[in-house]
C-alpha cells in the first residue's frame, strides 16, 4: 500500500499537477483520490467543459487541491497548459472518432513535456483505451509504435498500462452493467468469447499505483503494466456482471443491428464498436498479458478484492449506474442508430405528407 511518508512528500512540497486528457472516467476517478496529495492540479483536455467536470470540480471544492481546467486542442494550447508544470499525467483519451489525435497526443506530450523541463511524466495507457480500428498496422502495433517514439522524445517518462480496469467508475465495465440493468448487450456473439484471459484490476488499485509512482524517482524511463492477480475470459466477465445485475437472460438481450457502413457514416467509431473489436482482437491474437513487467508485483502493492470476488458481494444498484458517463460524445452506436432511424422516418414522412 502506498506509504505515508511518499504520500506526505507531496503535500508537504506543495506541488502542482498537470493532467492531460483529465476529463475522461479514469482521469476524473482518479483526480478524486488524488486531490488531497497536489496544492493544485491543472485539468487538461479537448472538451473540459463538460458537465461531469463540472460535478468533480464542485465534488472536490475546498478537499484540497485548487482545480483549474484548460481546453487543450492543438499544440500551442497544449504548450500553454503544460508551461510551468512540475508533474505531469497523460492518460489515453476515451474519444475514438478522433483516432489520429489519441496517437499523436501522447507524442506531443511527450515533445512539450521535454521542452517546458517537466519534472516527472507519467502516461497512463488503459487496454480499453486503444484504439482497435487502425488498418495500415494492427492495433497492438500502432500503440508500441506511437508509445517508443514518445519514449524517444522524453527519455525519463514512465509508462503505466493498466488491464480492464473495473468499479463503479469504470470504463467498459460500467458500460456493460448498464446495458445488462438496461436489458440489453452491445454485441451477442461476443458471449462465445473465451480464449483471451485478462486481468482486471479495480481502479483504486490503479490509483495507488499512479500515486506511488508520482513519489518514486526510480521508475522513469520504465514500463509497467498494471494488472489484477486473478485471470478471467470475456465471457466470464459477462456471466460475472449478469449475477451481479441479477439479469439471468443476458443471452437473449439483443442490439438493433446496422450496415456497418451506414453506422459509421453517420456516427463514426463508437465505444461499443471499440471494445467489440478489442474482443475480437484480442480472441484472435491472444496476447499474454503476464509477459510484461507488474507495478504491484514489482512494488509490492497490496490490492483490493478481485473482479470476481467484488461483483459477488454485492447487486448492482441502478441508481448508481443512471448517470451515461459517456453523453455528450459519439459514444454509444445503439443510442446514435435509434436516433438517426427516427431522423430518417421524420423525413420520409415530411416527403410523403408533401407528395400527397
Amino acid at each position: 500500500v502506498v506509504s505515508t511518508q511518499s504520500t506526505w512528500g507531496l503535500i508537504s512540497q506543495g506541488m502542482s499537477l498537470t493532467i492531460i486528457n483529465g476529463a475522461n472516467i479514469v482521469a476524473r476517478s482518479a483526480i478524486k483520490k488524488l486531490a488531497p496529495l497536489f496544492k493544485s492540479i491543472k485539468v487538461c483536455d479537448y472538451k473540459p467543459y463538460r458537465p461531469s467536470v463540472y460535478k468533480l470540480f464542485q465534488e472536490l471544492e475546498g478537499k484540497g487541491a485548487k482545480l483549474d481546467k484548460v481546453m487543450t486542442t492543438n499544440t500551442a494550447s497544449l504548450e500553454y497548459a503544460m508551461e510551468g508544470a512540475e508533474k505531469a499525467l497523460y492518460f489515453t483519451h476515451d474519444y475514438f472518432y478522433l483516432a489520429p489525435e489519441k496517437i499523436t497526443m501522447i507524442q506531443a506530450t511527450a515533445s512539450i513535456a521535454k521542452k517546458m523541463g517537466v519534472k516527472q511524466l507519467i502516461c497512463i495507457c488503459p487496454i480499453e483505451y486503444t484504439h482497435y480500428s487502425e488498418l495500415k498496422l494492427t492495433p497492438f502495433e500502432t500503440r508500441i509504435d506511437s508509445e517508443t517514439k514518445a519514449m524517444q522524445l522524453y527519455p525519463e517518462m514512465t509508462l503505466l498500462r493498466p488491464n480492464i480496469i473495473f468499479g463503479e467508475e469504470s470504463y467498459n465495465i460500467r458500460y456493460l452493467i448498464q446495458s445488462l440493468l438496461a436489458g440489453r448487450v452491445i454485441y451477442p456473439r461476443l458471449k462465445d468469447c473465451g480464449l483471451q484471459k485478462y486481468y482486471p484490476i479495480h481502479m483504486n488499485d490503479v490509483v495507488q499505483c499512479i500515486v506511488h509512482a508520482l513519489s518514486n524517482d526510480h521508475i522513469k524511463g520504465l514500463e509497467y503494466a498494471i494488472r489484477g492477480e486473478n485471470s478471467i475470459t470475456y465471457d466470464g466477465i459477462l456471466n460475472v456482471l449478469a449475477k451481479h445485475t441479477e439479469n439471468i437472460h443476458w443471452e437473449k438481450c439483443k442490439r438493433s443491428i446496422t450496415a456497418g457502413w451506414l453506422e459509421k457514416f453517420f456516427v463514426g467509431e463508437t465505444h461499443d464498436k471499440n471494445l467489440m473489436q478489442m474482443i475480437e482482437w484480442h480472441e484472435r491474437e491472444r496476447q499474454n498479458f503476464k509477459n510484461d513487467w507488474c507495478y504491484t508485483d514489482k512494488f509490492k502493492i497490496k490490492q483490493g478484492p478481485g473482479f470476481e470476488a467484488y461483483y459477488a458481494a454485492s447487486k448492482a444498484n441502478p441508481a448508481n449506474y443512471a448517470e451515461p458517463y459517456l453523453y455528450k460524445y459519439k459514444c454509444i452506436a445503439i443510442d446514435q442508430i435509434l436516433t438517426i432511424n427516427s431522423h430518417i422516418y421524420i423525413c420520409l414522412l415530411y416527403t410523403s405528407d408533401a407528395a400527397d
